[in-house]
């Protein structure tokens, strides 16, 4: 599985031009947590404090980023979007292992995960451009030529508009490229720049350049290398080195590392007791010592210091729903009927009184947040 078709969801543009912001991630688990139907509402804009295209975008950016999940409540017609395991795990605002993203690591996870192709990447350039676009150095419309023709090799949805295509480069180099002069403002505009894999050219126009990382964690390195081997080689414990750097969906080609970065972070005394490096066949070889999914959560629950049950979570739990169907239901009725019965009181108080339209929505909206809170 290493081609863009089997890797990617055809989906372009739904990030309505917005890369991620700061706090986009949380606010997408708290409020689809609260209510399923949340991104979907007509008054969206004054729950999320948003604008209206940006509520399609939080919405798309927390799915892309395994921190939400479509889901289909039974006998409702419209879809819902709730938060998996992994996304209350890691985001909860009163238990979550990172509720604010104050960690770096947090931070890798999310890039990880949006270009993960279990069970399919909903960020198709971004992927392509960190696993097959070769150049090192490059302008937005060689990545854009480039990727169209690699679309062109797919059938149906496989087909995009190019100026789509456009939109979809732009965003993705303002999610990864630090463009402000301010180290502060940049990373509140877009927290995934912090990550350091591009940069613009000194002194050349819109040209940029891949580079490997300053600093990560070693735990956040050794997940991935888990993760890639459950999801890619389908749980074998020992691989070589060169695969861990070169292949598709690789730590690696994800993490911009380099072989020389990827044995010191292996190599790190805090995870002398899940893996070892060997090189007595003349290849250096990467050994994990345990059970490869035992290894994916110890090494998050080491790594953020949480409980068992909120690593094991974070670790694996991006399709697994926070809530059974029948919950879901009742979450939604629940809701349905907060609705029906806040907007008598909204109109009953707006009586004899100057309130705009405004207030009443805001009002009806607390409302409903409040009931979402108690369910």
């Amino acid at each position: 599985m290493d081609t863009l078709q089997e890797c990617c969801r055809p989906v372009f543009g739904r990030h309505e031009t917005f890369h991620p912001r700061w706090g986009w991630f949380s606010k997408a688990v708290f409020e689809g947590k609260t209510n399923p139907y949340v991104f979907q509402q007509s008054d969206a804009p004054l729950l999320l404090g948003v604008g209206k295209n940006m509520v399609r975008a939080i919405r798309y950016w927390g799915e892309a980023s395994t921190l939400l999940k479509e889901v289909k409540p039974p006998k409702e017609r419209l879809s819902a979007a709730s938060p998996p395991r992994r996304g209350d795990a890691l985001l909860d605002p009163e238990g979550g292992a990172d509720p604010y993203l104050e960690l770096t690591g947090s931070l890798w996870l999310l890039h990880w995960w949006m270009l993960a192709p279990t069970p399919h990447s909903m960020v198709p350039l971004a992927w392509y451009a960190f696993n097959v676009f070769r150049p090192q150095e490059f302008n937005s419309s060689d990545l854009e030529q480039s990727f169209f023709e690699e679309c062109l090799k797919g059938s149906g949805d496989w087909k995009p508009v190019q100026n789509t295509l456009v939109r979809d480069s732009s965003c993705f180099l303002r999610t990864y490229v630090a463009t402000a002069a301010s180290q502060i403002d940049d990373t509140l505009d877009a927290p995934l720049r912090q990550l350091g894999l591009l940069t613009a050219v000194p002194g050349q126009k819109r040209r940029y350049r891949f580079q490997s990382p300053a600093w990560i964690a070693p735990e956040i390195v050794l997940y991935c290398c888990a993760d890639y081997l459950i999801n890619i080689q389908h749980g074998a414990s020992t691989v070589t080195l060169a695969r861990l750097l070169q292949e598709v969906n690789s730590p690696g080609k994800v993490l911009k590392l380099r072989e020389e970065q990827l044995i010191g972070l292996l190599s790190d005394s805090a995870l002398s007791r899940w893996v070892d490096l060997n090189d007595s066949i003349g290849t250096i070889q990467v050994v994990l010592k345990s059970n490869l999914e035992a290894i994916r959560w110890q090494v998050l629950q080491h790594h953020y210091g949480c409980t068992e049950e909120q690593a094991q979570a974070i670790a694996d739990g991006g399709e697994v729903p926070l809530y059974e169907p029948a919950t879901l239901v009742e979450r939604v009725q629940a809701l349905k009927q907060a609705r029906s019965d806040a907007k008598p009181a909204s109109v009953e108080s707006a009586q004899g009184s100057s309130k705009s339209d405004l207030l009443q929505r805001m009002q009806l909206s607390a409302a409903l947040i409040e009931a979402g809170m108690r369910s």
